[in-house]
């Protein structure tokens, strides 16, 4: 059996490198202290990622802010100032609810680093409306409570999807997840949805903390697939039933899921799962796949792959991690062990 080959991109190299983080997405660009949480991913028939299981990641410590305190200025290429926004500002205006998925760029193939959760907050757009942007204006800069900063281009900042949260999953911002507020920015990785904002700056350019860092600036969200269960290296009893599940998405990159398959003969056939959960091509799906497992003993890989509506289908080879972000299927070891 021969495991897969990866194209393995690699802008700048390992050494030299950067601000620790605390929990997050591993790789060699980025230099850990303390773990990821380990647990499984995606718990049976939990579409909604609890708070306290969703996945955590900052450049330091989060950021502890006090809502009666907190003010956020927006800046820059304006035509128009306003007063600083308190908290009881933003949620006095139009609220949207969305469910959205977030994942890190920097997880690897099927690990941890994505989760699913049901916010509110307010349109990016209708403030920015208020300040009348400049015409030399073309990037929005969050700059954050921890030091982050991160930009995205104006015209991403304007669409109706784009969302400044205060709410996640009924409650207000959990603090590791940005309170006060944190941006929803669809279709893009984690590296572009910045939690503590404090400050919204109109610029004509800006060079983010990841970028400078040789992560890729643009960020989109590549077509990922996850084997929830079985977890690598189980054991499965065989001449039964197990039923194969896990997640898939695409951020609504590639017109969103079409269908998952499944493959337990080293990608020489594949079989359709059932997406059993699913809302719009900005959360994940769910899916799942009933096996009649052979009675025999033996070693098996599991391979799950997602097809878009655009018709792009996962590959075995592909960009592993850095920098732009994982794209080949999931894979895991198992092995078929007697009744």
């Amino acid at each position: 059996m021969q495991r897969r080959k990866f194209i393995k991109l690699s802008a700048i190299s390992a050494a030299g490198l950067v601000l620790p983080v605390q929990v997050g997405c591993s790789g060699p660009f980025i230099k850990l202290e303390g773990q990821a949480d380990t647990e499984p991913l995606l718990k049976p028939g939990t579409f909604v990622t609890p708070n306290a299981d969703f996945y955590i990641l900052q450049i330091g410590d989060p950021a502890v802010l006090d809502a009666a305190n907190w003010r956020m200025a927006i800046t820059g290429l304006i035509e128009k100032q306003i007063p600083a926004l308190r908290l009881a500002d933003i949620t006095a205006m139009e609220s949207v609810k969305a469910m959205r998925t977030l994942k890190c760029i920097g997880d690897p193939i099927g690990t941890e680093q994505m989760s699913n959760a049901n916010w509110k907050g307010v349109r990016l757009r209708d403030l920015i409306e208020k300040v009348e942007p400049k015409p030399e204006a073309k990037v929005v800069v969050f700059r954050c409570a921890d030091g982050y900063h991160t930009a995205i281009p104006l015209e991403d900042a304007m669409r109706e999807e784009t969302l400044l949260a205060y709410e996640m999953n009924g409650v207000p911002l959990p603090t590791e997840h940005g309170f006060p507020i944190r941006l929803l920015n669809p279709g893009h990785y984690g590296t572009k949805n910045p939690k503590w904002i404090v400050n919204i700056h109109l610029a004509a350019a800006h060079e983010s903390y990841w970028e400078k860092r040789g992560w890729d600036p643009i960020a989109h969200v590549k077509l990922a697939t996850m084997i929830g269960t079985p977890s690598d290296g189980e054991e499965i009893t065989g001449g039964k039933i197990y039923t194969v599940s896990g997640a898939a998405f695409d951020a609504g990159n590639h017109d969103g899921i079409k269908k998952v398959e499944v493959s337990v003969d080293y990608g020489q056939t594949w079989e359709a799962a059932e997406i059993w959960a699913q809302d719009t091509s900005l959360a994940w799906v769910l899916w799942k796949w009933d096996w009649h497992v052979p009675a025999q003993e033996d070693p098996v890989e599991i391979y799950a792959r997602a097809i878009a509506n655009s018709g792009l289908i996962q590959d075995e080879i592909g960009i592993e991690v850095e920098p732009v972000g994982a794209t080949p299927y999931h894979m895991i070891d198992a092995k078929i062990v007697e009744p």
